[in-house]
């Protein structure tokens, strides 16, 4: 045989050898870990309460921000602890 042909066969065997090496692990248990989420984050600001079936015109734009607010302030937190448990919006 050849030099060539002989250290081919060597690399050849060798690297066979490399590949069939491969250790495999086995899982015996799989733990769920819950990420920690602040409790002020699954609190939304309150709703104001309803208006009194006479009130005033000027009442109206001050409530319709309150609401407003409330709502953002909700889809914040909620955007929030979505991110932290990895869901996807």
């Amino acid at each position: 045989m050849s030099r060539i042909l002989a250290w081919s066969l060597v690399l050849l065997g060798v690297a066979m050898m490399l590949c069939g090496c491969e250790t495999v692990r086995h899982v015996d248990r799989v733990v769920v870990e819950r990420p920690a989420v602040s409790p002020d984050l699954v609190r939304c600001r309150p709703e104001p309460a309803p208006l009194p079936p006479g009130a005033r015109q000027r009442a109206i734009a001050p409530y319709v921000l309150d609401l407003v607010e409330a709502g953002a302030d909700c889809r914040r937190k909620l955007g929030t602890v979505g991110r932290a448990i990895g869901a996807t919006p």
